[in-house]
């Protein structure tokens, strides 16, 4: 039994518009038995080639009610409300009716498990009856300015719970995660620090439409199931040693270092490949990553205490709730973590002193209004530097109660190194992923502690901060 998440933006269960073309073929159920005549070996050119007139001949073929055919749509049509489909069922129906394998056998999903299917942040909802679902509440779509919607911070706290609670399932084997291609990297990160299990968690994305040429969402599922199915990944038999990874293009790709670098199949990079799948041969491991996630995560929700110290708003702290009593997390504690990106060649200070405005007014609000917050910079790479102006100021942040973590721009490949305090060094994590890291580590340790004068911390001061960031770091070193 593999569970089936639908998640935010998905392209996988995105479709073409709908009535867009009168002679387009939609797949539809029919409703009653039908019986239809079709030409004889026609169904390749080479049989049509080789039959005569006579073995063409024209043969009955009958069709269940409730089956899905391609067929035009109705004259008059309109096109779809949404695109997308709520869930999945509806798309794993059609790959197993209606597109085969290599062999030519259909119901290639169906013969390689069971699927029970959740929503958590779709990309479209249920707009109909007593409690229609509303756009950026409940579904989060792709698309024109008035059809889409980015999901929050509360939206990932109730995903992490909604995975949390379905991975415990004793019949679920594992998880497949089905988010928008350019955003999955960070939500799948995520989930393989947060989610304790020793069940794989697989992330399946496409590049292309459902139904459109060339789309490649069904082969990517097929994939992530077989992947799953393999036991590959159970190497000790004490469950994945993998951690969550993202299954597309024929490669298994660890979650921490895959990054989406082209809007086409193939269009991923880094993370491996741990695995690769082909037809022809059994799914095997090339290499085991190193890194702590899942079951062994030090940010784990099982490893996450009920409460942790915020700051208050009024120079002083608060303890703030992390998980409820049934130990899901609390949808009151919503972290705050930006990023600050450098580029060469801005205003340095000077008598205007503006280099750094933004920085103190991201700092100004979060003591006003965040008590768990942070800020990653993305520096130059490899080693996460930024002018002198910049670095002060994000020094100045985390004596005011909110670490900051360095990385280099873009997809960095060597990790940062050692780090001037107070800062935390982030490997070779993007920014985006270290970004998600940090979230994770404000909920596990809390927010810095704070010092009377951020600008000018006392010696006690800074050797409590120093001990802090040190728990960070050791998480950033291993994770």
């Amino acid at each position: 039994m593999i569970a089936v998440v639908a998640g935010p933006t998905a392209t996988i269960l995105n479709t073409p518009p709908m009535g867009a073309d009168p002679a387009a073929l939609v797949p539809q159920r029919l409703g009653e038995d039908v019986s239809i005549e079709v030409v004889g070996h026609s169904g390749h050119p080479i049989d049509e080639h080789l039959n005569s007139a006579t073995d063409k001949a024209g043969r009955t073929v009958t069709l269940a009610r409730g089956q899905l055919v391609a067929l035009p749509l109705p004259a008059g049509a309109g096109p779809a409300e949404q695109s997308f489909f709520p869930s999945a069922e509806r798309l794993y129906e059609e790959l197993d009716a209606l597109w085969t394998d290599e062999a030519g056998r259909t119901g290639t999903l169906g013969r390689l498990a069971r699927y029970r299917h959740f929503r958590a942040g779709p990309p479209a909802g249920y707009t109909g009856g007593d409690a229609p679902e509303v756009l950026g509440v409940d579904y989060f779509p792709y698309g024109a300015w008035e059809s889409r919607a980015e999901p929050d911070i509360g939206t990932l706290m109730t995903i992490t719970n909604k995975v949390q609670e379905i991975v415990g399932a004793p019949d679920v084997a594992g998880v497949q995660w089905l988010e928008g291609s350019p955003v999955i990297e960070e939500t799948l990160y995520w989930l393989g620090l947060l989610i304790d299990t020793g069940k794989p968690i697989v992330g399946q994305v496409a590049q292309r439409l459902h139904r459109s040429i060339g789309s490649d969402g069904g082969q990517n599922l097929v994939d992530g199931v077989r992947y799953i199915v393999s036991q590959a990944w159970n190497l000790d038999g004490r469950g994945d040693a993998v951690g969550a990874v993202l299954v597309a293009d024929g490669v298994v790709r660890t979650a921490r270092g895959a990054y989406k670098v082209a809007g086409r199949p193939g269009g991923y990079a880094g993370g491996g490949p741990v695995a690769t799948c082909t037809t022809r041969w059994p799914i095997r491991l090339e290499y085991r990553p190193l890194r702590r996630h899942t079951r062994d995560s030090a940010v784990r929700i099982s490893e996450l205490p009920r409460e942790v110290r915020a700051l208050d708003g009024a120079g002083g702290s608060r303890l703030v709730q992390v998980k409820d009593s049934s130990g899901r997390l609390a949808p009151e504690v919503l972290p705050v973590v930006d990023i600050v990106v450098y580029g060469r060649y801005g205003i340095q200070g000077g008598a205007c002193g503006c280099a750094d405005l933004g920085v103190k007014d991201a700092v100004s609000h979060n003591v006003e209004r965040h008590g768990l917050a942070g800020f990653v910079l993305e520096g130059i790479a490899p080693n996460g530097w930024a002018s002198r102006a910049v670095e002060s100021s994000l020094s100045a942040a985390v004596y005011s109660g909110f670490p900051v973590v360095w990385c280099g721009r873009g997809r960095p490949e060597d990790p940062v190194g050692t780090t001037p305090a107070p800062f935390v060094a982030g490997s070779n994590l993007s920014a985006t992923k270290a970004r998600m890291l940090l979230l994770a580590c404000l909920l596990r340790f809390g927010a810095a502690p704070a010092a009377q004068d951020p600008d000018r911390p006392t010696d006690a001061e800074r050797r409590a901060t120093a001990a802090y960031i040190g728990s960070l770091q050791e998480v950033f070193d291993t994770h």
